[in-house]
This record gives C-alpha cells, sequence and structure tokens, in this order.
C-alpha cells in the first residue's frame, strides 16, 4: 500500500471535488492555498475555501490516522460575505473525517457532497445570475436548513438589500425576528442537536430507539416541575417541552429528553444522579476513562 502523507489526502480531496463539481469549465480557478475561486466583473466573488485540521496524521506502522478537512462555499462583495452554505459535520465543529478505516481518502464521503454543492451553490449562483429576485425568492431569510438539519444556508441582509425587492427585504426581516424568539431557539437547538446525536458512535441508538414515551415521561416530568419550583424554567424550555410531546419517532423523542434533562444546574443532588444516569445509558459507547 502507498503511504501518504495528510497533504496527499488533501490534494486528491481538492481534485475531486474540482473535477467533480466541473469548476474549470465554470471558469473557476484553483489558488495556490487549495482554495476555488471566481471573481465576476459586477464585483461578485465566488469561493470555496478549505481549511485543515493542524492535528492531521497518518501513522501506517499501528495503521491510524485522522486528516480533518472543513470548508465553506460563499458569495462575497468585498469584504461583505453575503452569502455561505455549509454542510454539517456529523461529529459537530467544522471540519470533516476524510479517511477510510484503510487510510484512503473517503471517497463515498465526498459523493454526498457533490449534490448539496450544486444544488445550494453552484445552482443558486446560475439562478441568481440569470434573475437575482427570483434566485433569493426561497431564502429571503438569516438561515435555512435542511428538514435534518444536515446542511445550512446564510443570507446576510445586504445581500437582499442590493438584489431582492422591498417586499423581499420586509419578509427577510420578518424571519430575522422569528429566528430570534423561544420557540425559534428551541426548534433549531434541538434540530441541531438530533442530527448530531443520531450520527453520533458514542450513542446507544438501540436503546434511544427502545424508550417508551411512559418511559420517558417519568424522567422529564420532574425535571419540568423542578426547574418551575425553582424559577429556572424559560420559555425556550417550554417550547422545547412542547417540541417533545409532539414527538412521535421514539429516538427522537429520547434525544429531546437529553436536550431538557442536561446539566442540571442549581438542582438538588438527586436531579444530578438522574441526569447522569440517563447520560450513561444514552452514551453507552463512550470510551470509558482508565482509572
Amino acid at each position: 500500500m502507498e503511504q501518504k502523507r495528510p497533504a496527499d489526502i488533501f490534494q486528491e480531496l481538492l481534485d475531486y471535488l474540482w473535477n467533480g463539481l466541473g469548476l474549470e469549465e465554470k471558469g473557476w480557478r484553483r489558488l495556490k492555498k487549495g482554495d476555488f475561486k471566481k471573481k465576476m466583473k459586477n464585483g461578485l466573488t465566488y469561493q470555496i475555501w478549505f481549511d485543515r485540521s493542524r492535528y492531521n496524521y497518518i501513522d501506517y506502522e499501528i495503521g491510524h490516522g485522522n486528516v480533518e478537512v472543513g470548508f465553506s462555499c460563499i458569495i462575497r462583495q468585498g469584504d461583505d460575505y453575503l452569502y455561505s452554505f455549509r454542510i454539517e459535520s456529523p461529529t459537530g465543529g467544522s471540519f470533516f473525517r476524510m479517511l477510510t478505516e484503510d487510510l484512503r481518502l473517503d471517497i463515498e464521503l465526498l459523493d454526498t457532497f457533490l449534490p448539496l454543492i450544486k444544488a445550494h451553490y453552484l445552482d443558486f449562483i446560475d439562478r441568481f445570475e440569470a434573475d437575482p429576485v427570483e434566485a433569493l425568492q426561497p431564502v429571503c431569510a438569516p438561515f435555512t436548513e435542511a428538514e435534518d438539519y444536515s446542511w445550512r444556508i446564510h443570507v446576510d441582509e445586504q445581500m437582499v438589500e442590493r438584489y431582492g425587492t422591498a417586499e423581499q427585504l420586509a419578509e427577510y426581516r420578518h424571519q430575522a425576528e422569528l429566528h430570534g424568539t423561544p420557540e425559534h431557539k428551541a426548534k433549531n437547538g434541538m434540530g441541531s442537536m438530533l442530527f448530531h446525536l443520531s450520527h453520533a458512535k458514542d450513542v446507544d441508538q438501540a436503546w434511544a430507539s427502545s424508550r417508551t414515551k411512559e418511559e420517558l415521561d417519568q424522567v422529564v416530568e420532574p425535571f419540568v416541575q423542578a426547574k418551575r419550583q425553582t424559577g429556572q424554567w424559560t420559555q425556550e424550555d417550554e417550547a422545547g417541552y412542547q417540541l417533545y410531546r409532539q414527538e412521535t419517532d421514539p429516538e427522537k423523542r429520547t434525544f429531546r429528553v437529553w436536550y431538557l434533562i442536561a446539566n442540571p444546574r442549581g438542582l438538588p443532588k438527586e436531579f444530578v444522579q438522574k441526569e447522569l444516569e440517563f447520560r450513561f445509558k444514552l452514551f453507552a459507547n463512550r470510551p470509558k476513562e482508565k482509572v
């Protein structure tokens, strides 16, 4: 097996995305540091920038390595970032683990990136160049997320001010107000957590999927009552609690309980113990600390 450095894997990744996205045919160019870029006469710059973890390594003697790469797709005008598209890493943070178990570039993972980048970035650019108003219509909000929170689009207000209509700007500002409400915060906070827990290797997915609503009610209800009695219950907590009550999927319902009971500060010690018991069962696959 040919031995490669993390830099070699990174270069393979760049080559695969460059060719898979067909950027050369679209008039893009590759920068020395790896980024893909296209500058337009109207002052807009399209750019896919990449970031590498400083802790990347490959050790062929022990058969282990880790190459983490992050990237973001942006549209900017000067120093103003008007539009960005990012795919959410299942492990959290901004990096993706790009090695397979046999220390090769994870092509299957890259193949999941290609259609998303095309649909939510390159195709958006094509629509925007043809008709900015029509292109902005479905994204007249600060953030647009996938239903499962696996990707996110951010549109800056200046983008709508410069290229949208007065009606679109009004809708954008309305959505910005909604984004700050307790209901929206709970929905987004829980949604992001559901995505990460559903992909987390340390989560016992089978245990989470097998909990009944009655079992979970017995866990969460005392926390709800205790927080209400101690004045810790917020509007965002209430919104999250209502989402829990409406949830029909057993696994997601278990994850929503974790959102509501995690880190029980200011509650009696028995609640700390109950939270720990739930934590150890939910994250049963987490490596045990050596004593």
